[in-house]
C-alpha cells in the first residue's frame, strides 16, 4: 500500500512566514521603545527644549557622514585591490595600512590626524593648520579610519566572486580590466552590500567622537547644552532617542535596498 505523499509547499510558506513574523518581532519592540521616548519629548516641555537645542547638530552628523563614507568607499576599494596585488609592495603597503589603521583606537587616530597629520599637511601646501576647519579635520579621520575597514570588506567581496564567472569571461575574450569592471567589481560590491551597510551605521554613530575636535554634531550640542542648562538627564535622553531613530531607520533601509538587489530566486538569509 503506497504511503501517502506529503506537500512540502504549504510547510515551506508556513515556516517561512513564521520565520518573517519572529525577524519582525524586534522592530515592533524597537518601534514601541521610540515611541515612548517620543511621547516623553511631546508631554514635557523640558525635553522639548533640549530636542530644539540639540537637533540642529543633526545636519553636521550627516554631513560627516556622507562625505566620509563617499570618500573612503572608492579609497577603501583602491587598499582593498592592492590588497590581492600580485606585486609584493602594493600588497605590502595596503596589508600595512590596514593593519596600522585597525590596531588603533579610533579616538587616538582622530588626534594623530586632527593635530599631527594636518599640521604636516598645512605645512605641505604652505598653508596655517588653524585655517584647516576642525569638521574637516574629522572627516579625514573618519575617511582614513574608515577606509581600512572597507578596504577588507572589498577584498572579502571579490574573493567570495565564483572562479567560473570570471573564468567565461576570460573565455569570451574579455581582458583583465574589463573581466573586474563588468564581472568581478559588480558581484563583490553585492557580496560585500550587507557589511558595507553596517560600515555606514557604524560610521554614523562614531561621528559622535569628532565631539573631543568641538564639532557641533549632536554629541556635542548635547555636551554644550548640558553645561549650561545643567539638564543633563533631558540631554543625554535626546541624544539617545535621536542616534537609535537614526540606526533604526539606515538599518531598514539597508535591509530594503539588500532585497531590491536580491538575486531573483536565491533567499536571503
Amino acid at each position: 500500500m503506497a504511503e501517502p505523499t506529503v506537500d512540502a509547499e504549504p510547510i515551506a510558506n508556513r515556516h517561512r512566514l513564521e520565520r518573517r513574523r519572529g525577524e519582525s518581532a524586534w522592530l515592533w519592540v524597537m518601534l514601541g521603545i521610540i515611541g515612548l521616548m517620543i511621547f516623553a519629548i511631546i508631554t514635557n516641555q523640558d525635553y522639548q527644549d533640549a530636542f530644539e537645542e540639540i537637533i540642529p547638530g543633526l545636519k553636521t552628523t550627516l554631513q560627516l557622514t556622507v562625505v566620509s563614507f563617499l570618500i573612503a568607499m572608492p579609497l577603501g576599494l583602491f587598499i582593498g585591490m592592492g590588497r590581492l596585488s600580485a606585486n609584493r609592495v602594493i600588497n605590502t603597503v595596503a596589508r600595512v595600512y590596514i593593519e596600522f589603521v585597525r590596531g588603533m583606537p579610533m579616538l587616538v587616530f582622530i588626534f594623530v590626524v586632527a593635530f599631527v597629520l594636518t599640521k604636516d599637511f598645512a605645512d605641505l601646501i604652505g598653508i596655517k593648520t588653524r585655517d584647516i576647519d576642525m569638521m574637516w579635520r574629522g572627516a579625514a579621520a573618519l575617511t582614513l579610519f574608515y577606509a581600512a575597514f572597507i578596504a577588507e570588506v572589498f577584498r572579502a567581496g571579490i574573493q567570495s566572486v565564483d572562479g567560473g564567472t570570471i573564468e567565461a569571461g576570460r573565455a569570451v575574450g574579455l581582458s583583465r580590466l574589463q573581466v573586474t569592471r563588468h564581472i568581478t567589481l559588480p558581484q563583490a560590491l553585492r557580496n560585500a552590500l550587507p557589511a558595507l551597510g553596517n560600515d555606514f551605521i557604524a560610521l554614523m554613530k562614531d561621528t559622535s567622537l569628532v565631539s573631543v575636535l568641538a564639532v557641533n554634531e549632536l554629541t556635542q550640542e548635547a555636551r554644550i547644552y548640558s553645561g549650561s542648562s545643567f539638564r543633563i538627564r533631558e540631554s543625554f535622553f535626546i541624544l539617545a532617542v535621536i542616534y537609535v531613530t537614526l540606526t533604526l531607520v539606515l538599518s531598514l533601509g539597508l535591509q530594503a535596498w539588500e532585497r531590491y538587489l536580491e538575486i531573483p530566486g536565491r533567499e536571503s538569509d
